[in-house]
């Protein structure tokens, strides 16, 4: 088979071969674009065409930092995996692609699940095992097609608890689409992330995102409040196409005995259901056997908690354009190690 690679794929075209796909998140449409475009950076549509017909393809994000220049795909390409020559095309046109435009490696995530066929595929394209992850690996997905009353019980007692308990002493929860929750989102995110250490979106990126994905009725903000009235947590959650995904998120905990974000969840998985969605994804999650001391072992049991199953996807991968990539495979492999990963 031949295959023709082209750049200029519309967004139209790519949102429609997109609704038709199993594994097409959010992060791989064109409003992503959109919203990475509001960074500084460029992005493109790459497809994929066989007669004429799109068949393949994946958004690719302009990455520009001091460690290197690089192309990202995220959870990308969309693309058959068991198709050697579609995969071999597509990935040698990136190859000239990015060496043109003086960019010094190719990073992908691929959203296809982690096979030793997969991964032998990958590496024929010249990839090898990227120092760190860019998106989530390990996912936990949720069957929103049960109906309430079997995905309470799939739960985990404690947390069935905890959202009776909550719904008993009054804690309410609210979808709103205001900047005002947006700015209470990032106030609280701001709290947590020093609370707990850890790095976080900036506030331009999540309210871009939020902003571009919500215009087009995609995103919603769910607040937890307190019987007081007092906002205790609050989450953003993206439904694109057949997948509904808990992007970010904070909670103050300020009630031990009334910890809203459990209530939270259940309204999210209500909602989804409401929209005919039919999965739920809670993101990321740690890798099965993990030791307590991962740094996502406390979102992890929470997560899993709910009932559903994790979803191991392939490593993200890199294709090495220039020598300057190796300086930022030791910079990241350091990273990596310090933060536990």
């Amino acid at each position: 088979m031949t295959y023709t690679i082209r750049e200029d794929v519309s967004p139209k075209e790519w949102e429609i071969f997109l609704s038709k796909q199993d594994s097409a998140l959010f992060v791989q449409s064109a409003l992503s674009g959109e919203v990475h475009k509001k960074t500084g950076e460029d992005f493109w549509i790459i497809g994929v065409y066989y007669d004429n017909t799109l068949v393949g393809g994946s958004l690719v994000l302009s990455v520009h930092a001091k460690r290197g220049s690089f192309l990202l795909l995220p959870y990308g390409p969309v693309i058959d995996y068991h198709n050697k020559d579609v995969g071999l095309a597509f990935m040698a046109y990136m190859k000239v692609f990015g060496k043109k435009r003086g960019y010094d490696f190719i990073r992908f995530s691929p959203y296809v699940e982690d096979t030793d066929v997969v991964y032998k595929a990958l590496k024929t394209w010249g990839a090898k095992k990227a120092p760190m992850h860019v998106l989530a690996e390990n996912t936990w997905l949720l069957d929103a097609k049960k109906t309430e009353a079997i995905l309470l019980s799939d739960m985990k007692k404690n947390h069935r608890n905890l959202i009776r308990r909550c719904e008993k002493q009054g804690i309410t929860i609210q979808q709103t689409t205001s900047a005002a929750a947006l700015a209470r989102l990032n106030d609280m995110h701001d709290v947590v992330a020093k609370r707990h250490n850890f790095h976080r979106f900036s506030r331009s990126f999540v309210d871009s995102e939020f902003t571009i994905f919500a215009k087009e009725g995609k995103a919603c903000i769910f607040e937890g409040y307190l019987p007081d009235g007092k906002l205790d947590s609050s989450a953003i959650i993206i439904f694109y196409n057949g997948m509904a995904c808990y992007r970010h998120s904070a909670s103050l905990n300020q009630d031990k005995r009334l910890p809203t974000s459990y209530l939270l969840q259940w309204e999210v998985i209500k909602e989804v259901k409401k929209r005919g969605i039919p999965w739920y994804n809670f993101w990321g999650v740690a890798p099965k056997g993990s030791p307590r001391s991962h740094p996502f072992s406390g979102i992890t049991h929470f997560k899993q908690g709910f009932g559903g199953s994790q979803k191991d996807l392939a490593p993200c991968m890199d294709i090495s354009l220039t020598k300057k990539y190796y300086i930022n495979w030791i910079i990241e492999t350091i990273r990596r190690v310090r933060r536990g990963f």
